[in-house]
């Protein structure tokens, strides 16, 4: 086989960090309902301006909820063993591990940063 069957028997695909998969996620352009306000913001493309969503944007009535939510849960996370808290952070990581790149591609729309760095830091610090 010579290098010009090489290159037409060659299979292409998406790039690794192509914005499909973020496009398509985006395309609802509606994330999160605040509780109490309702309010919305919206949040653009740095390099094009173009808008991506509308977010939510909590009051301090969503923050005394979100607080006392996560008081009343603590009695039975904090009963829980530690192996079962391990299970359920593991699982969290796990779930984050598979949409790294979809993570990566959308903080990189989102503030305007090089992929790279996103890729190779910040998911993988966050997870």
């Amino acid at each position: 086989m010579n290098i010009l069957d090489r290159y037409h028997a060659m299979e292409y695909g998406p790039a690794p960090e192509a914005r499909n998969e973020a496009d398509a996620w985006l395309a609802a352009r509606d994330f999160g309902k605040a509780l109490f306000g309702g309010k919305t913001f919206k949040t653009s493309e740095p390099s094009s301006g173009k808008l991506l969503a509308n977010v939510s944007d909590a009051n301090a009535a969503d923050i005394d909820a979100a607080v006392a939510a996560a008081a009343k849960a603590l009695p039975k996370w904090s009963a829980a063993s530690g192996y079962v808290r391990a299970k359920v952070l593991y699982a969290i990581g796990r779930a984050m591990q598979r949409h790294q790149r979809l993570f990566a591609v959308l903080e990189t729309i989102d503030n305007g940063k090089p992929i790279r760095e996103s890729r190779d830091i910040d998911v993988p610090l966050a997870i």
